[in-house]
């Protein structure tokens, strides 16, 4: 099964409307809707594979992990407890997947992988318009992998991904207090290295930084990956 007609639409802000459409195709997964399982997996590999490159750079990995997990989600679809929120559980599951495996498997590609620092970002990450200077470009580029890893992955999940707080808190096993101050202390930061290049307040940077962060999304080239086979002796 790789192909499909209807996919999930692409959100932007997080609503009611679309949170209730997540969780009916994730409902049918769980009654053993294999169909409903593959509209979630070709709808979210394209974020899972970028949150997971920015924790090892290694593709091939990464995109076997994220099979391999939908997988076991499928064989172990009635052990699931509660899910509210279909996206955030899945960068969650797909995070401790892959520190499990780089933890028990260590070979040269992979240690050489884990030298590069999580969730390093770059220009890649953005498309800066020609309303922008080069030296905007490298400048904010610096100051953002200036932060500390853990600042980095909430800018990177509030302004790409386009999670609210309530969500940040689940994937960074945080309250919402502190994922708030996090956010604050890493967009302070970057203010004082921009302070002369017209970014006058924490506000302005966030809205630059959503403009940034969703064109690169918007543009970017889908990427594909084959939805893994299933076994279907436990479908019933």
């Amino acid at each position: 099964m790789t192909e499909y007609l209807y996919l999930l639409p692409v959100r932007g802000n997080q609503s009611n409307e679309m949170e209730q459409i997540e969780l009916s195709y994730w409902v049918r997964f769980k009654r053993g809707d294999q169909e409903a399982l593959g509209i979630i997996f070709q709808t979210y590999f394209n974020e899972m594979y970028y949150y997971g490159m920015k924790i090892i750079p290694m593709p091939d990995l990464v995109k076997d992990v994220i099979q391999e997990m939908f997988v076991h989600l499928w064989e172990r679809r009635k052990q699931i407890g509660e899910v509210t929120k279909v996206k955030p559980y899945l960068l969650v599951t797909l995070r401790n997947e892959l520190i499990h495996r780089t933890k028990n498997n260590r070979f040269s590609e992979m240690e050489k992988a884990l030298k590069t620092e999580a969730f390093t970002l770059g220009a890649e990450d953005f498309i800066i318009g020609e309303e922008n200077s080069k030296e905007l470009n490298k400048r904010l580029v610096d100051s953002l992998n200036q932060l500390s890893e853990r600042q980095r992955e909430v800018i990177m999940l509030r302004f790409f991904h386009n999670f609210g707080f309530d969500e940040l808190a689940e994937i960074l096993d945080m309250n919402v207090q502190s994922v708030r101050n996090l956010l604050f202390r890493a967009l302070e930061k970057i203010r004082k290295d921009l302070k002369d290049t017209g970014f006058h307040s924490a506000d302005n940077i966030e809205i630059i930084l959503f403009n940034l962060f969703q064109k690169k999304l918007s543009l970017s080239e889908y990427k594909t990956a084959e939805f893994p086979p299933l076994s279907r002796k436990k479908q019933k």
